[in-house]
This record gives structure tokens, sequence and C-alpha cells, in this order.
């Protein structure tokens, strides 16, 4: 009888438990309509020899994000070189992220994703941050992305930590927040590569305190 009336009040607890999560990870995209755009507005548009411009989206990619709070912007730099920058920011985050290679994939892109490890700074401190590479190809052109997110303090490529990090902001703190932050370029040979990349992680160094906030 005792075994009984543990597994019973087991039982409970993990039902309320398991409502308690459903509760604090709900999304209501109508709340992002009126979200702050805080961190959204704190990346310059001119940093150092980088001049940003941003780049229109179309309604329906509004629609299938389920939020209006995106920054899709070409960075240019003096030399002509160009990189995309994208944040997608939820106010109260919903189950799933579009992850980049997804999409890609779904425009008919072949991809290949790898883990790369950042050594920035933030003043004389050094921060590691991991992203995901990925490689896109199509007949015109190559691709290279880095893209983390943001849940919290959390910043980094592993899903599954910014997913359990979402929870206990959620449960603790009632910040239900959180972001994909996409940094993206074209190259059309190796060397392209290279030199695309070294300044995708220059830029990053450069934006990544106004990311922090």
């Amino acid at each position: 009888m005792k075994n009984i009336t543990v597994r019973y009040l087991l039982i409970i607890f993990l039902l309320i438990l398991t409502a308690t999560l459903v509760n604090a990870l709900q999304y209501d995209s109508s709340q992002d309509d009126t979200a702050e755009f805080t961190m959204l507005q704190e990346i310059p548009m001119q940093i150092g020899d980088w001049q940003g411009r941003d780049l229109p989206l179309d309604d329906s990619v509004y629609n299938i994000l389920e939020t209006r709070n995106i920054i899709h912007r070409n960075y240019t730099n003096t030399e002509g070189d160009t990189i995309l920058l994208s944040i997608v920011y939820y106010n109260d985050t919903k189950v799933d992220f579009h992850a980049p290679e997804a999409c890609l994939g779904g425009r008919g892109e072949r991809t290949s994703k790898t883990v790369k490890r950042l050594n920035l700074k933030i003043g004389t401190q050094s921060f590691p941050l991991e992203v995901a590479e990925i490689i896109s190809t199509n007949p015109d052109r190559y691709g290279v992305s880095y893209y983390f997110y943001k849940a919290g303090n959390f910043m980094g490529q592993n899903y599954i930590k910014m997913r359990l990090n979402l929870a206990r902001n959620s449960l603790f703190s009632g910040d239900k927040s959180g972001a994909l932050i996409r940094f993206s370029g074209n190259y059309w040979n190796e060397n392209d590569r290279q030199k695309m990349e070294r300044l995708m992680q220059s830029l990053i160094q450069k934006i990544i305190p106004a990311i922090i906030g």
C-alpha cells in the first residue's frame, strides 16, 4: 500500500512539473508585436570601417518566423566586402527556432555543418564562443555562415543547452526571450573563403559587446 501511495504521489509530482514546464515555455506570437527592441537597437549601423544597411523582408517571412523582431542587414567595409547579419529575436520564445541549414536546404542548396570555436575578447577578458559553421553550395556561388543562439547569459551553437537555459530562465527569472544570430558571406574559391571567415570573425568581435548587452 505504501509503495502505491509513493508511486501515486510521484505521478502527481511529474504531472505538475510537466504542466509547469509547458506553461513556462508556452509561446504567444502576439507578444512579439509589442516586444522591446532593446537588444536589436543596440547593434550600431556603423562599426569601424563597416557600414550597415537594412534589407527589406517580405511579410511572408515575418509570418513564417512568427515575429517582426528581426534584423536583416548587410554590412559593407571600405574594400567592398559584404557580410549579412541576421538576428531573429523572440520576446517570448516559441518551441522551435528555424535552423539556417534547414532554410538553405529548402532553397535547394547543399550544406555541411561543423562546430567552430572563436576566441573573442570582451575588454581584457577572453570570451570563447562556439558557433555552428555552415558551408553551402549552389551552381552560382559558395556561402559560409556562422550562427549561434542567445538565451539569457547563454551564448553558443548547442541547441539543447539553449533550450535548457530557456527553461531555467523562464522558471526562475520569468525571462522567456531568445535569439538566433547569424553572420554569412559569399565566396568563389578557397582563398576567398579564408578571407571571408577572417572578416566575419573580425566583425563578430566588434559586434559581440552590443549583442551581450
